[in-house]
């Protein structure tokens, strides 16, 4: 069985109801931090985790809403009997070693316990961060200034993907086919916002959303990265992205926890 734990569901805009997006995913003893946004230590703390718990993490990109909070993350584990291990594309480490050194210049990386496990961000990507267990990765659309991840992971015979900050795309399809649960960013709704253009954003809609999953062939939806104006009505949201299909669709809030 495989748990994920929704800490945060919003986006860069989101205040107050849904904080920016994080997630935990566990399996039989495996435990991996996804993304770490400005609230990744409350984020924690809701589900009473302490820093020195987490010894993998995932970054799907350097957008702040996805990164800022990692030199705090870092911060917390000082002391921590296990190193912590950071999954993400060659330009997110980059970044990611910037803000440690801005915000805290006399710590080194040694002493913050960081061992980088550089991603490619032109190609399909794979290892194994833990024994049986699976992390693949491929580029999806975003600013070209800003390569982005999706990521799916195999944990034995289970499979879940995240895509977020991204255009609905055929890699996203190819990655998530035949996934247990895709996790799929909705920062507009195609119902509760008919003249917006989420392309002009590299974002998509919960109809898009939803396409992506029918097209990868997974039974089971979450609508992550919610944007502020639509995230009170999940119920709308959900019906847009199951558009008269029996495609299990869920809108999860902060805190939020669900088996595959």
């Amino acid at each position: 069985m495989v748990e994920v734990t929704f800490l945060g569901t919003g986006g860069a805009f989101s205040a107050g109801h849904r904080s920016q997006l994080g997630l935990l995913i566990e399996h039989d003893g495996f435990r991996m931090l996804v993304e770490t946004g400005p609230t990744i230590m409350e984020q924690l703390a809701r589900v009473d985790l302490a820093a020195s718990e987490i010894e993998r993490v995932f970054i799907s990109h350097s957008h702040g809403d996805h990164s800022l909070g990692f030199p705090m993350l870092a911060l917390n584990r000082l002391g921590a009997s296990s190193a912590l291990h950071v999954y993400a594309g060659l330009s997110t480490v980059a970044t990611l070693k910037i803000l440690c050194a801005l915000v805290y210049p006399s710590i080194s990386e040694r002493r913050l316990g960081l061992q980088w496990h550089e991603l490619p961000e032109g190609e399909p990507g794979e290892t194994e961060p833990a024994p049986g267990v699976k992390l693949r990765t491929a580029v999806v659309p975003h600013p070209p200034d800003t390569p982005t991840l999706a990521a799916r992971w195999a944990l034995g015979a289970r499979s879940v993907t995240l895509a977020t900050d991204t255009l609905p795309c055929a890699a996203t399809v190819e990655l998530a086919r035949g996934s247990d649960l895709l996790i799929h960013e909705a920062s507009f709704s195609a119902v509760l916002q008919p003249d917006a253009d989420p392309a002009a954003h590299f974002h998509s809609t919960a109809q898009q959303a939803g396409e992506v999953a029918r097209q990868a062939g997974c039974p089971r939806l979450a609508l992550v990265h919610v944007g502020p104006e639509i995230g009170e009505r999940p119920d709308v949201l959900v019906e847009e992205a199951r558009a008269g299909s029996d495609l299990d669709v869920i809108v999860p809030e902060d805190g939020e926890r669900t088996r595959v």
